[in-house]
């Protein structure tokens, strides 16, 4: 039996569409989406490269936002379907040395919240999840090191993500929060100024890299 595969980087700026184009060309129903791609950057904002800001932007934002609204109106057209956008605890402030990260991670929780809006009745979900660390790696291509969120805490496993985020998707949840740490989150967001929130992401970010060598 020949399987025949597809890559593609996502991260380019015309991938999304191909993609589509892909699917809906070999009569693929894409009835279940899940945006999980994503990266992210341990630096300044000023510091690191705008090619690797731009592919951030690109991957995190610009592409989970075109592949729901392309699958997003199929499913809605077909009166049936599911969307799992996967954001982080870093949605819930701003993110200093980690800047483009967690703005991205924002984007991804607003944008899911307002289409679940808009798809009342229709047959359609979208479900944002909002994790913790998760020991996927994410941590060595961000470059981190030293004190971070990853040493500070107890990563879930990929597997115990993926199974909390599937059955919250199943059940048309629009928001769901994993781990104690993200609802630490959710409570420092609604409770404490912004000026301290960042302040604490700086932290558990484990501060400037420049100064940690």
């Amino acid at each position: 039996m020949h399987v025949e595969t597809f890559a593609i980087d996502l991260s380019e700026n015309d991938a999304p569409l191909k993609l589509y184009d892909y699917t809906t060309s070999h009569g693929f129903i894409i009835d279940h989406l899940v945006n999980n791609a994503g990266f992210g950057e341990w630096t300044g904002f000023l510091d690191g490269t705008w090619r690797r800001q731009h592919e951030m932007m690109q991957l995190n934002m610009n592409a989970l936002a075109e592949l729901t609204y392309r699958y997003g109106r199929d499913m809605r057209d077909a009166g049936a379907g599911r969307i799992l956008n996967v954001s982080s605890v870093a949605s819930m402030m701003a993110g200093p040395y980690m800047a483009m990260y967690f703005a991205s991670k924002a984007f991804v929780r607003s944008l899911s919240e307002a289409v679940a809006y808009e798809l009342r009745g229709t047959g359609v979900t979208v479900t944002c999840v909002c994790p913790g660390p998760t020991a996927t790696g994410f941590e060595k291509a961000a470059k981190m090191s030293g004190r971070n969120f990853f040493t500070m805490t107890r990563p879930a496993t990929a597997r115990q993500l993926a199974t909390y985020a599937y059955h919250k998707m199943l059940r048309g949840r629009t928001l769901a929060y994993h781990s104690m740490f993200t609802k630490s989150g959710t409570l420092a967001e609604r409770v404490l100024p912004r000026c301290l929130t960042r302040r604490l992401a700086a932290f558990m970010n484990g501060g400037d890299p420049k100064r940690r060598g």
